[in-house]
Formats: C-alpha cells, structure tokens, sequence
C-alpha cells in the first residue's frame, strides 16, 4: 500500500482523492498509479459518493508519474513480482497491458456514473494533465498550467490525453499542445476552453466546494444519464443518440426523483433528490 493518495468523503457525499507527495511536486509512482484505479473503482460503486474531486496537495496538482519508477514493477501485482525485470516482464505486450490497467483511471474519471471536478492549482503535467482532462469539470486557480510534457522524453502520451484534448480544442490545436510542451496557463486554457473556471487561488477552494455540493444536491440519476448522453453525442449517429436520450429519458421519469421534482415544483419548493 501507499499513502500517495488521500479519500476524503464529506457526508454531503462530495468525495476528495487528493494526491498526496507535495515533496516531488505530487508526482505519482507506480504503486500509487494502482492505488488510484482501485479508490476510483470504489467511488464510482460507493453510493454514499454523490462527486469525486481530484485535486493535490500543496501547490501543485499533479506532475504526472515519478519518473523514478518508470519500467519499475508494481509491488500489488502477482505478475510484476512473478516476473520482476526479466525479459518476461519487459516484454512488449506484458509493459502495455499493465500501462492500460493504471490508465483506466482516465476511464473511470469519464465514464463514472457521477460527476468528477478536477481542482487545478499550479501544474498539470503528463499523467496529471490526461487525467485533469478526463474529469467532466475542471476549475483552475490562476497559477494553474497545463502542459503535456511527453514530447520532453520522446514519448506520445498516455492515460487518454491525446482523445480528451482533441475532444476540448480539436485535432490541430491538440497537435501543437503535444508537440511542443509548451505550457497553458490558465487564462490560455479557459480561452480554449480546457477549464470551466479560473479563480484567485485564494478563492479556489470555496468555488470548488460551492460546485460540488450544488452537483451533489442535485439529480445523480439524472446526471448519470445526462454524462452517458453527451458522451455519445460525440461519437455515435444521431439517430443513436436520439434513441438514447428517450431511453434514459423515460428511465428518468419513472424516477422517485422525478416524480419529487414534480411535486415540489407544484408545492413550490426545492426538490429533495435521493438518487432513485
């Protein structure tokens, strides 16, 4: 086990994963990489969870893997500890089944059935600015930057960046992101439209929290099907996406959320949502 990552679930049912190494800029190895696959595993089926916000300790999200552990085994896995640094376990196949296991945590971030906010403070980099990426709301103090940093070490980046951005600003402007490694601040990254908000630091902690609880407040069955709608909207026809929405629409309406809404919309008050 690690202590690279820290669960804070408040009893609003807004949960925290904050990654937890502020001494190298919240790089994350290996063990740690693992560690996030199984806590969001657990948030996404926890129904105390309403929201997940990742974000990091001290002054930086998240500087993506520790390089110190790159091609290191994970100590967790039987196959890593069977195998060690043998040719076995260098072997192609074997390095990429284990890199899609740890970027599945790009996919749990996505695909959830709950909102997921990425709170930005200083850098994003590698890993940490695919995941930002693959969170559904990402709200950014001043000092937030975004940058890819996989062309510094020849590598064509991982955890799902290069779908989530080009998704955000589109291929061309995705290409010169990654090429280059240059930096995007985050006056820059709302322009693009990468960021819902930028704050003064000092009021990030606050706004996020305020667009937690209102998410959490809400509709999560709703929300769940509004997140499986848009997600489709991007790559399916739209006749698929047409008879999803009257799926999950109708889903929706048998909903004892629903027919609260209904009635408090009548009684003129604010609806109290269960998720059912």
């Amino acid at each position: 086990m690690t202590d690279a990552i820290r669960w804070d679930l408040a009893a609003s049912g807004v949960l925290t994963l904050s990654f937890d190494r502020p001494d190298v800029k919240n790089a994350i190895d290996t063990a740690g990489q693992a560690l996030l696959v199984r806590l969001l595993n657990d948030a996404a089926r926890h129904p105390g969870v309403k929201v997940v916000v990742l974000t990091g300790t001290g002054s930086s999200f998240c500087t993506g893997a520790d390089v110190r552990s790159m091609g290191a085994p994970d100590p967790d896995d039987a196959i890593a500890q069977a195998f060690g640094h043998t040719e076995a376990w260098q072997a192609l196949e074997s390095r990429t089944d284990r890199l899609k296991r740890l970027a599945e945590a790009s996919l749990l971030l996505h695909g959830m059935g709950k909102p997921t906010i990425a709170k930005l403070r200083g850098p994003a980099a590698g890993m940490g600015f695919s995941m930002a990426l693959a969170c559904d709301f990402r709200l950014a103090a001043d000092n937030a930057f975004f940058i890819s940093s996989f062309a510094k070490i020849g590598t064509p980046g991982d955890y799902g960046g290069s779908y989530f951005l080009t998704q955000l600003v589109g291929p061309s402007k995705a290409k010169e992101i990654y090429m280059f490694s240059d930096r995007v601040a985050a006056a820059e990254a709302l322009a693009l439209g990468m960021v819902n908000r930028v704050l003064p630091d000092a009021e990030l902690d606050a706004a996020t929290d305020a667009f937690a609880l209102r998410l959490a407040q809400g509709p999560s069955m709703a929300y769940r099907y509004i997140k499986q709608n848009i997600h489709a909207a991007v790559n399916q026809s739209i006749e698929s996406v047409f008879d999803l929405e009257a799926r999950n629409m109708i889903r929706c309406r048998l909903s004892e959320d629903c027919k609260e809404a209904l009635i408090a919309f009548q009684e003129k008050r604010e609806p109290r949502f269960n998720g059912r």
